[in-house]
């Protein structure tokens, strides 16, 4: 079975933290994001999207999970086809926005679609804290034994959910290191209960079969 090798890396954040891993060709982008759940070690509890930059067609390609949200920009566009906005209005600004990005249900699209004429995109979760996320489609594997996604290597600790985004995590860091801090105690039980642990390939890729298998 072909795979794809990804490279996934969580953007302004230290220490480091990223992610190798091969999925199946088949799979789309809604699983493609829970691949990066699992392997970064997210809880899939916010929203998220994916963009690609459509150089060829000047476009920006977003992929999201709100079939809802799909279905009212398609509705929008075709209102706006059929009512042209007058030039220099704020409607006219609006359809111009709507047609240069391709607001697309995940599920429904295959990372064959996109991964190889364009091998690098991002991953945003959690449009609160606004975890950026860079994604390179490194290679495509052509004898991959399995049919479930499988982590070859990372480092670093997922940060953990609702800390308040990079400046957050941060001070989270900060305090659960200083153990004369007046906060330290409630922060590091806090973090626990958040799931807030070291990477654990052996884990994560077990986590991964359950999912898949």
């Amino acid at each position: 079975m072909k795979s794809y090798q990804f490279l996934v890396t969580l953007n302004n954040v230290k220490p480091k933290v990223w992610r190798r891993f091969l999925v199946p060709t088949t799979f789309d982008f809604f699983e493609l994001h829970s691949v990066i759940q699992i392997s970064v070690g997210w809880t899939n509890s916010h929203l998220f999207n994916f963009l690609i930059a459509d150089s060829t067609n000047n476009k920006t390609i977003e992929l999201v999970a709100d079939e809802e949200s799909v279905e009212e920009n398609f509705g929008m566009i075709q209102h706006y086809m059929k009512n042209p906005p007058e030039k220099g209005s704020f409607d006219e600004k609006m359809y111009q926005r709507l047609i240069r990005i391709q607001l697309l249900l995940a599920r429904d699209v295959t990372l064959s679609q996109y991964v190889v004429e364009f091998p690098e995109f991002s991953y945003m979760y959690d449009f609160g804290d606004g975890w950026e996320h860079e994604i390179v489609m490194e290679k495509v594997v052509e004898d991959y034994n399995h049919d479930y996604p499988q982590v070859l290597e990372g480092k670093g600790t997922c940060p953990p959910e609702d800390v308040g985004g990079p400046p957050g995590y941060d001070e989270f860091k900060r305090v659960i290191k200083d153990k004369e801090d007046p906060e330290h105690a409630h922060m590091n039980a806090w973090g626990k209960e958040q799931g807030y642990k070291k990477f654990n390939l052996a884990k994560v890729n077990a986590s991964l079969m359950e999912e898949w298998v």
